[in-house]
């Protein structure tokens, strides 16, 4: 009985086709490869990439953008949070602040400075402690009756 595990193929090499064996073979002469020039030649072709002498493409592109050079004296890893962030996660009369945001995991570890954004609303009272306050933020978090204490 036939079946897919038992089928042979009956020509299971595939001749290799010859070349320059004279113009009745098809692939005589220039061997397929045409008359002169870089591809016609031994070692024939270039890298993939290679664009003719033209500046490539991976030199005209402009370096990526947005990393930052930490080991820079000045850079500083800022963590800004939007009040509709905060509010969810915390009660009436607690406070804000760099530590409690960590343990409730709402900023990474290794963060020493937060701002406060006013996306969002709040419609009790908190303390925060931030290094700095947007404007919209500031008006809203005093406007429900809390407290912008700025760390420096």
């Amino acid at each position: 009985m036939i079946k897919l595990s038992n089928l042979k193929n009956p020509f299971p090499h595939k001749k290799k086709f010859i070349v320059g064996r004279g113009p009745g073979s098809g692939a005589g002469k220039n061997c397929g490869f045409g008359n002169k020039g870089q591809k016609s030649r031994s070692g024939r072709g270039k890298e993939i990439w290679f664009e003719g002498g033209q500046t490539p493409i991976y030199k005209r592109l402009p370096q990526l953008r947005g990393i930052k050079n930490k080991s820079n004296k000045n850079f500083k890893e800022i963590a800004s949070l939007n009040l509709k962030d905060i509010v969810e996660h915390f009660k009436e009369g607690e406070t804000v602040n760099l530590d409690t945001l960590k343990e409730k995991g709402l900023i990474e570890k290794r963060v020493k400075y937060l701002k406060i954004l006013g996306e969002g609303e709040i419609s009790f009272p908190l303390n925060f402690e931030a290094h700095s306050f947007s404007k919209s933020a500031k008006e809203k978090i005093e406007k429900a009756q809390g407290k912008c204490t700025i760390l420096r």
